[in-house]
């Protein structure tokens, strides 16, 4: 009788009651969990199938625990970004870049990478970055690194576009209007640049 009077109470209960869990330890492979750095938690994670060969990578963004970027102030930590690939049921780690992921204070008003939904978009061989924000300022800043098979993951381009409020009386405009055309950065030719070894130009 009081176990169905529990569940009864609970079923009664507002929606308002019940708190969001974090994302469970089943987010990503204990394989991996074991390897993550102390202090750091995931933010976003995705897996990468490609063939010919066939290898399966994982893909996990971190973040400091705890960290919130409206009381850091210009003090937010470097967010790594991991690369394992599996073996069977080992992962193996082999590629790391703390640049790759805006840090949470590099978006003004906004979180730049968990404001646009932590993405990490995924096609063939290719694997995007998607740092942006829409609060204040609106820009994205969007990395692109495919497979080589003899080098691994180097930079393919980095694609940059920003918007501001339309000033126009005209009730049928647009309210953003693009700050000129979109700006893409490449390799240099014969210069292939490894994924951990990628910074942003100064």
């Amino acid at each position: 009788m009081t176990r169905i009077l529990l569940v009864l109470l609970a079923l009664a209960a507002p929606t308002t009651a019940f708190v969001a869990l974090p994302a469970p330890a089943g987010s990503i492979p204990s394989g991996i969990a074991r390897q993550l750095p102390p202090g750091y938690e995931r933010l976003s994670s995705v897996t990468m199938s490609v063939t010919r060969p066939s290898r399966i990578f994982e893909l996990v963004a971190l973040g400091r625990i705890g960290e919130n970027f409206r009381s850091l102030r210009g003090n937010a930590h470097a967010r790594p970004l991991l690369i394992f690939e599996r073996h069977g049921e080992r992962f193996i780690l082999v590629g790391r870049n703390d640049f790759v992921i805006l840090r949470a204070d590099r978006g003004g008003q906004c979180d730049p990478f968990l404001d646009s939904n932590g993405s990490i978009s995924i096609k063939g061989r290719f694997f995007t970055v998607e740092n942006g924000v829409a609060c204040g300022q609106h820009w994205t800043d969007f990395v692109t690194f495919r497979l080589d098979d003899r080098a691994g993951f180097v930079f393919d381009n980095e694609r940059l576009e920003s918007w501001s409020l339309n000033s126009s009386d005209d009730p049928d405009a647009e309210a953003l209007m693009r700050d000129g055309p979109q700006r893409v950065r490449r390799p240099k030719p014969g210069n292939s640049v490894r994924f951990s070894h990628w910074r942003r130009p100064r």
